[in-house]
C-alpha cells in the first residue's frame, strides 16, 4: 500500500468517526510526532536515539556480565583470554569509558558490577598475589581493564637500530627483564614517545621469565591501526651502567603475543622490546644520544638532582 492510498483509507474511517475518536487519533499523532524528534547519538561507534527532552530521566549505565567462579585449575589459553575480555570490553564500553574518566584510571578492578580498586598508573596494576587474594576472598575471579589511552604511542620516527625508512633509526638501550624464574637481555628500541614498556611475549616466556598463570587476563590493544592481544607482568627491569653500577626497576610492562605479527614490529622487524619513558622516570639516570655515531650513553643520575629530591622528601 503507497503512503497517499494509505492516507485515503484513514480519511475515510474517520468520516463518521465521534469526537472521543477523534481526540484519541489525535493524542496518538501528537505522540508519535513527538517521538520523532529525539537527537540520534553516537555510542560506541553505533547510532543509537535519544531523547531530546531531559538527560536527567536516562538510566544509569550498569555493567553487564558476571564474574565467573574461581578455579584453580583453570586452564585457557592466551586467545580465549583475549577473546573474552573482548567481548567484555564491547559489552561495557560506556561503562568502562564512564569510570576511567570519573576515576581517571589506568586500570580497574571490577567484582559483581562494581569498582573495587583502580590506580591511576599501569604500575599500580594489581600484583598476582593480590589478585589471588581477592579470588579467595570472594571465590570469584575479578575482572581487570586497561585504560587504552594509557597504552597510547606518539608515532614518530626518531633514531637508532635502521627501520624500514631509509636512513632512519631508532635510539636502543641495553636492558635486562628478570623476574625469581629467569632473566632475559635484549637491545631494546627506546622511545620517548611511549609511556609503557612492551615486550615480546613469546621471548620471556622462552627467558622462563614469565608464565601464564590462573588468575590473568590478556587484553587486546590497539597500536598504527592494528589489533594486538597482550597481557600485563610485573618484571624487573635492569639497566647495566659503563661503571658496571645497575640500575634497577620493577616496572608493569605489556606482554604482546604473536610479536611477529604485532604492529611493534612494522617500522623495526628485528625489534624483540620497545622500552618507553616510565624506566627511566623511576630510574632518573642521565642519558646521552650521540646522533653521529648513533650511540647512546646512560650514566648515574646527577648529585643535584638526589640532592634535591632528599630535599623535597
Amino acid at each position: 500500500m503507497s503512503h497517499e492510498t494509505m492516507l485515503e483509507t484513514i480519511k475515510t474511517e474517520l468520516d463518521d468517526a465521534d469526537a472521543a475518536t477523534l481526540q484519541s487519533v489525535w493524542e496518538t499523532l501528537r505522540q508519535a510526532k513527538q517521538s520523532s524528534t529525539e537527537l540520534p547519538v553516537a555510542i560506541g561507534g553505533q547510532i543509537s536515539r535519544r531523547s531530546s527532552t531531559s538527560a536527567a530521566s536516562e538510566k544509569p549505565l550498569v555493567f553487564i556480565g558476571e564474574n565467573p567462579p574461581f578455579d584453580p585449575n583453570r586452564n585457557l589459553s592466551f586467545e580465549e583470554r583475549a577473546a573474552a575480555k573482548r567481548r567484555l570490553k564491547a559489552q561495557n564500553r560506556e561503562w568502562l569509558l564512564q569510570k576511567f574518566k570519573e576515576l581517571r584510571a589506568a586500570w580497574l578492578m571490577v567484582m559483581d558490577g562494581q569498582v573495587i580498586a583502580s590506580g591511576t598508573k599501569l604500575s599500580q596494576y594489581p600484583k598476582k598475589k593480590q589478585i589471588l587474594a581477592v579470588c579467595h576472598q570472594t571465590g570469584k575471579f575479578p575482572f581487570l581493564f586497561i585504560n587504552e589511552e594509557v597504552l597510547a604511542i606518539e608515532e614518530s620516527g626518531t633514531i637508532w637500530h635502521s627501520t624500514n625508512a631509509e636512513d632512519d633509526f631508532y635510539p636502543t638501550v641495553a636492558v635486562k627483564f628478570r623476574s625469581n624464574t629467569g632473566t632475559a637481555a635484549v637491545i631494546a628500541d627506546f622511545d620517548t614517545g611511549a609511556g609503557s614498556t612492551y615486550v615480546d611475549y613469546g621471548f620471556l616466556v622462552q627467558q622462563n621469565v614469565i608464565q601464564l598463570e590462573v588468575q590473568e587476563e590478556a587484553e587486546d590493544g590497539q597500536h598504527l591501526g592494528q589489533i594486538y592481544k597482550y597481557l600485563a607482568q610485573d618484571v624487573i627491569v635492569d639497566i647495566v651502567l659503563p661503571s658496571r653500577k645497575v640500575l634497577s626497576q620493577e616496572v608493569t610492562v605489556v606482554c604482546v603475543a604473536n610479536w611477529q605479527d604485532s604492529p611493534f614490529v612494522k617500522i623495526n622487524p628485528k625489534r624483540t622490546a620497545l622500552v618507553g619513558r616510565e624506566v627511566f622516570l623511576k630510574l632518573q639516570p642521565r642519558i646521552k644520544l650521540d646522533f653521529k655515531k648513533l650511540e647512546t650513553e646512560i650514566s648515574s643520575p646527577s648529585r643535584q638532582r638526589r640532592n634535591t629530591q632528599k630535599k623535597l622528601s
